[in-house]
């Protein structure tokens, strides 16, 4: 009997009792649509993130002080760090930065709205063009950083909360601070297509900012690198720079790029993703085991066709083979089955879970992405467990007596 032969008896069995087959197929259909689920939304997700961070300078770092070292009162980052930092080589543009909280009045009755106040030196802006787009009026000077002036941007879709339209240049606005009101001049209105991915923003002069904290600390720094390619010395050189100037070690700050960032957040989703694929490939080991039992029962079922097929000049390796190729088939459909039913549920998925992430972010979340590697592998570890689990199942049904087999009723 030949491999065809083997092959189409195989599949002729498997679908002379469809219910029994498909039941023994769920596990097998559940493990590789989760694994093809959670993997096709993962990376969906991750091309959603990388896509949210292109707003980012992939030339700009965060120079912060290290939160896990041993930090104290003097070794906070300070505008004379800004100007250090400054004088180096590879640096075109830094900016002090420095965060707070305000509330303001919108146009509801006693309605109010918190914003974030960002505090920054004009350079800022340079760096983070595409998350600075002023559509009306300008960015703050120099010269009313210097003067610690009372003037904010806002976003366009603050500006239509509070005024009713979105051109407010000119126009103050009030703000509460610290238990205190304040009283802003806008002078420019930022795109507002980032207001629900990141909340109101409302942007100042650092100056400005530290005055009305009164504090001179700021919370990081902000530089943009000429050269990528020595993008490490730099880092280094800029760590080293702040710590000669505050007297203490290398260990007490950190900098890292908005590139590196996206690295991180994608290797988290990647670790998850990894995680949750080996949680549900658990599903596969049942439903081999599930494929076992049947296999057995089938052998049992068949022991007199056995008996018959061995009467007639078929082998050892001739029965084993043929139960072997079913155990194969039934594992290797599911797979197939499993890869339609995860993608379809991942894609069903991503579009609720674009609708949610478009009404509290503003963006379209990427749709979900189906890797052939990955189904490719779902579908060799499907066949694979076939073949484990049919193993003993085949080995018992060629080891039966011809005589005992055509005897047993």
């Amino acid at each position: 009997m030949n491999i065809f032969e083997n092959i189409s008896a195989a599949v002729s069995s498997v679908f002379s009792n469809k219910m029994r087959t498909f039941l023994t197929m769920i596990g097998i259909i559940i493990g590789v649509s989760s694994v093809i689920t959670i993997t096709a939304l993962g990376k969906g997700f991750e091309n959603t993130i990388s896509s949210a961070f292109e707003i980012l300078n992939s030339k700009a770092l965060q120079i912060m002080p290290n939160w896990s070292a041993n930090l104290t009162a003097k070794d906070k980052i300070f505008m004379e760090d800004v100007e250090n930092i400054r004088k180096h080589p590879n640096v075109k543009y830094v900016s002090g930065y420095a965060g707070s909280y305000g509330i303001v009045d919108i146009r509801l009755p006693n309605s109010t709205k918190s914003v974030q106040i960002m505090g920054s030196d004009v350079e800022f802006s340079y760096m983070q063009k595409n998350f600075f787009q002023v559509k009306y009026g300008r960015v703050f000077t120099e010269q009313e950083n210097d003067l610690k002036a009372k003037v904010c941007l806002i976003d366009e879709e603050l500006a239509f909360e509070i005024f009713g339209r979105r051109n407010v240049v000119d126009e103050e606005i009030e703000v509460f601070i610290n238990d205190k009101d304040y009283k802003f001049k806008i002078v420019g209105v930022t795109d507002g297509k980032n207001a629900k991915l990141m909340g109101s923003i409302m942007p100042m002069p650092i100056n400005t900012l530290l005055d009305i904290n009164n504090t001179e600390q700021l919370d990081m720094m902000y530089a943009e690198v000429e050269d990528t390619e020595n993008l490490t010395r730099t880092k280094n050189e800029i760590i080293r720079i702040i710590a000669a100037n505050h007297n203490t070690t290398d260990d007490k700050y950190m900098a890292m790029s908005n590139m590196e960032q996206v690295k991180m957040i994608e290797n988290v989703i990647n670790m998850f993703t990894i995680f949750i694929t080996f949680v549900a490939g658990i599903s596969l080991l049942v439903g081999g085991i599930g494929v076992m039992n049947i296999m057995l029962v089938t052998v049992t079922e068949r022991t007199k066709e056995i008996g018959i097929r061995k009467s007639l000049g078929a082998t050892n390796s001739n029965i084993k083979t043929q139960f072997l190729i079913e155990s194969m088939f039934i594992c290797a459909l599911g797979g197939i089955i499993g890869i339609i039913v995860g993608y379809s549920i991942a894609m069903s998925l991503g579009n609720v879970l674009n609708t949610f992430f478009t009404q509290t972010t503003g963006m379209d979340m990427k749709p979900p992405v189906l890797s052939m590697p990955v189904a490719i592998g779902a579908m060799l570890i499907s066949t694979i467990v076939g073949v484990v689990f049919g193993v003993y199942p085949a080995g018992k049904a060629a080891k039966l007596d011809p005589i005992e087999a055509l005897r047993y009723e």
